[in-house]
């Protein structure tokens, strides 16, 4: 997930506009941290922030950088215009998401970017035998429904892919920030693309054991989704330890991106611990395959895939944390090497 940048000319707008969304991010964190309101009598609010890099674990390509951030509510008894978009919730209202008793919902929405580049960053020309330069810019709307035992999940992602995604720009600014090598390849990524995605997952607590102050428990997770930005099925497992463990595996994800932290609901200082792992088959992958619809770089997808993650999750008043260390095989048949990338999410209760 490294990010080799250049320096950003002052005079380019696009340069100067995401430079001033980021200092904005960055402001709007300092000033939610310093404000900590909760009304007992209101459903909760929540806002995420996350950052993705394989500067964590000192790699340079691949997957290189993800940012996003996040907003979401909950939890309530039923989605209703006053918690969803209108639209969203004509889309959704007859669902099962919607539709299944006895559950406790909740919903976010997340923006948010990634970038990927190859692995040599200092040439100019196509290389064919590495994955595109790419990014990729969209929204993904989740929906939540669980009770104490399963969670459901409900995702829509829509966005862009290519030059509108922003990700060279995206690299320079993180590459001047921590002094690193520029990327020179982006007239090669692939092109502007409108992508979408459904996707559902479900979480199964499948055991909790009996110790009174700090427990472990093991879930199970699995899910599928489809659309031109990727079709997939995945399942897995993850065990975790640590205190405050019911309330908090509704959200939980082995996605670094996640889009609630799973602590944000505790009103105590809380944290755990976790390590899991996911199997996936992968039927098409935009990243990889390049473009749906135009001629672009594209390297062979390899179908079968693999995840193992872990990281620490803490909630200290009205903020909470996700440290995380992922290890993810190769998308492509080209190589063996692992993708690997550290995440860090900070989300504040109000």
């Amino acid at each position: 997930m490294a990010m080799k940048m250049k320096s950003l000319p002052v005079r380019c707008p696009r340069c100067t506009g995401f430079i001033v969304c980021y200092l904005n991010i960055i402001l709007l964190l300092l000033l939610l941290t310093a404000t900590e309101i909760r009304a007992e009598d209101k459903i909760p609010e929540f806002f995420t922030f996350t950052f993705e890099n394989d500067v964590f674990v000192g790699n340079d390509d691949g997957y290189t950088n993800g940012t996003g951030i996040t907003f979401s509510k909950g939890p309530f008894r039923e989605f209703n215009n006053d918690d969803l978009p209108g639209w969203l919730y004509w889309l959704v209202k007859d669902l099962y998401i919607s539709t299944m008793e006895h559950k406790q919902r909740g919903v976010a929405h997340m923006f948010f970017q990634r970038v990927q580049t190859p692995e040599d960053l200092s040439e100019t020309v196509l290389i064919k035998n590495d994955i595109p330069y790419a990014g990729l810019l969209a929204w993904q709307g989740t929906l939540f429904a669980w009770d104490e035992q399963i969670s459901d999940q409900l995702s829509l992602y829509l966005g862009t892919v290519g030059p509108n995604a922003f990700a060279e720009q995206a690299q320079n600014f993180i590459h001047r920030i921590v002094n690193s090598d520029e990327a020179k390849g982006w007239d090669n990524q692939i092109k502007n693309e409108w992508i979408f995605k459904v996707e559902v997952q479900r979480v199964w607590r499948l055991y909790c054991s009996n110790s009174n102050d700090y427990k472990f428990d093991i879930l199970g997770l699995a899910g599928a989704g489809i659309g031109n930005l990727e079709s997939t099925t995945k399942a897995g497992l993850a065990i975790r330890w640590g205190s405050h463990l019911q309330s908090s595996f509704p959200t939980f994800s082995l996605q670094a991106d996640r889009q609630v932290n799973p602590l944000a609901l505790s009103v105590n200082d809380d944290f755990y611990l976790f390590l899991g792992a996911r199997l996936g088959v992968v039927f098409n992958d935009i990243l990889i395959d390049g473009n749906t619809f135009k001629e672009s770089h594209s390297v062979p997808l390899e179908h079968y895939q693999n995840q193992i993650s872990a990281g620490v999750v803490w909630n200290s008043g009205a903020v909470s944390y996700v440290l995380q260390v992922s290890s993810l095989s190769s998308r492509t048949t080209l190589t063996d090497e692992r993708e690997d990338f550290g995440a860090l999410s900070v989300t504040f209760r109000y």
